[in-house]
């Protein structure tokens, strides 16, 4: 990943933009958002955006309508490449519960994002000078969104960019560059050559139907297609979560000076990235002292004078989902409802058909899902409480995917045997087949 381009404005001003590749797609960070009201999003949004003076926009429809634009001089003419929107791309990866991440680079500052059900909040997209400048935003919506996860993401590395910034961008996420209405004539011409290939089309489509008559096995396209929704979508048994856990014990409480603040692991592939914010609590403390005092295995990173990380890896904490399989239906939510009480919160969200896009024929047309193909829903999942309730999970039996698992020192929360100064908060994805 590399920079193309540097901010328009000063960092301070969290309103700067910048353009970063991962993939192979360009990223620009630093939108600006706004809530769109009344019907016809796309036709209101694009007039806005005109009137904004924007060179490029996108307008998310569902659940929330808003309108991302950036106004980038020259930008018709050195912009020739899909480009795609660093936030929205962000919320595509995230789409359900109520998250931020926050991203450092060593040039440009913070950059903090946040969503909420699937749509970017118009506070966020921006760039701050310093932590504690990103921190005041993450407080402002914290008090919005008690339920908040937030993600502190080690200092930027080229190499090593984010879990969701390697993941192919969509669609939703491309922004659109604003253009003037064609003339009359190449929209007329244009308009011929459309009656032309459609007159071309429906005089060969019999023969294509014909052509095709006999396509490939329906079970073995609708297999292949599950499998590759499936690999999205890691498991994680109470055993993989002992073992996620089990390095959080590794991490020191107070050394030298410093003091463990949270520790927060999100999921790629069949691993666990982790990673443990420290405070400098005394003012003769140094970055060596904790740095001596990391576990082996371990990397330290500072962060600046007063935070550091310690970032590590889990290997083989989860397993492959097999979406052909039927599993046995268990009644999980009287499971549930038992250990609620051990809990601060438990929260399972409304059950959601997990789209899969049909695979089509040989005609192109989307083959009928074979009776041997299970139907899935998943619902969102996620808790908050002390670290020692987490053994209750062991008895949960449903297929779980967990997108964040976080752990919380000295935040007091709870009440009764719900209330711990070390407070795990998870969030994921709850998995069954329909009846």
């Amino acid at each position: 990943m590399r920079d193309l381009q540097h901010p328009r404005t000063a960092v301070a001003q969290a309103q700067s933009q910048l353009i970063m590749t991962s993939e192979g797609s360009r990223f620009l960070f630093g939108l600006q958002w706004t809530p769109l009201v009344g019907g016809r999003p796309s036709q209101i949004g694009r007039e806005r955006a005109r009137v904004l003076n924007a060179s490029h926009y996108l307008i998310r429809g569902e659940p929330g309508a808003v309108l991302g634009y950036a106004s980038m001089a020259a930008a018709k003419k050195q912009i020739i490449y899909p480009l795609y929107s660093a936030a929205m791309h962000y919320v595509c990866t995230q789409p359900t519960g109520t998250v931020a991440c926050v991203l450092p680079h060593r040039e440009y500052g913070f950059w903090v994002v946040a969503a909420h059900e699937g749509t970017v909040l118009v506070q966020s997209d921006k760039w701050f000078q310093s932590l504690e400048q990103a921190q005041e935003l993450i407080n402002v919506l914290t008090a919005r969104f008690p339920q908040l996860t937030v993600c502190w993401l080690p200092t930027f590395e080229p190499t090593t960019p984010p879990d969701w910034l390697c993941v192919r961008p969509d669609s939703q996420s491309r922004l659109s560059a604003l253009e003037r209405p064609a003339p009359f004539k190449l929209s007329f011409a244009l308009g011929l050559l459309t009656l032309l290939i459609g007159s071309i089309y429906y005089s060969t489509k019999d023969s294509v139907n014909d052509a095709f008559e006999s396509g490939p096995n329906a079970s073995a396209l609708w297999s292949e297609a599950m499998q590759r929704v499936a690999s999205t979508y890691p498991l994680h048994s109470s055993t993989h979560l002992g073992r996620v856990v089990e390095y959080w014990r590794q991490a020191p409480l107070r050394v030298a000076g410093w003091k463990l603040k949270r520790i927060q692991c999100e999921p790629k592939a069949l691993e666990w990235r982790c990673m443990a914010r420290y405070q400098r609590e005394h003012r003769l403390a140094l970055n060596k002292g904790l740095e001596a005092n990391t576990p082996i295995g371990w990397s330290f990173l500072p962060f600046d004078l007063d935070h550091a990380l310690l970032t590590w890896t889990v290997q083989d904490a989860a397993s492959h989902f097999d979406l052909t399989l039927v599993h046995e239906r268990e009644d999980w939510m009287s499971y549930l409802q038992q250990i609620t009480p051990i809990f601060e919160t438990v929260q399972v969200g409304v059950a959601a058909r997990l789209a899969v896009a049909a695979p089509l024929s040989g005609q192109g047309a989307p083959l009928d899902r074979p009776s041997t193909i299970p139907i899935w829903q998943k619902r969102s999942f996620s808790l908050k409480g002390p670290l020692r309730s987490v053994a209750a999970l062991s008895g949960l039996r449903v297929p779980l995917h967990w997108k964040n698992l976080s752990l919380s020192v000295d935040a007091a929360s709870g009440h009764g045997i719900a209330r711990s100064q070390l407070v795990v908060q998870f969030e994921g994805d709850l998995f069954e087949t329909s009846h």
